[in-house]
């Protein structure tokens, strides 16, 4: 049984039930909706709407500009920042903390 499959299941769960999140982008997420013209130079307040699980990739999150009902978009989670305070995101940055990086060697 692979546990790391697992934990990423609970995580996902977990989350989605604390739908939705108050969040903002990250300096890559912001730069990529300034490029498109979606965003002016404030950084918005994203809502995190869903939490998508893709076996291939990170989790995947898709996000709405606060204020605009019309937006609708979809990003890795790792590109997201979430308030703190909240306990299920403070689970989640336990989680990635604790998660072996890629290339790393255990010991």
């Amino acid at each position: 049984m692979d546990f790391e499959r697992l934990k990423q299941k609970s995580l996902v769960h977990n989350l989605r039930d604390a739908l939705p999140l108050a969040a903002r982008p990250r300096p890559a997420l912001l730069a990529f909706l300034r490029a498109r013209g979606v965003i002016g130079r404030g950084a918005p307040k994203l809502v995190i709407v869903d939490i998508v699980d893709t076996a291939a990739q990170d989790l995947m999150c898709r996000f709405m500009i606060a204020g605009d009902a019309a937006s609708n978009f979809v990003a890795p989670l790792t590109q997201i920042a979430f308030d703190r305070k909240n306990p299920i995101v403070k689970r989640f940055a336990a989680r990635r903390r604790n998660a072996p990086r890629p290339g790393s060697r255990a010991r």
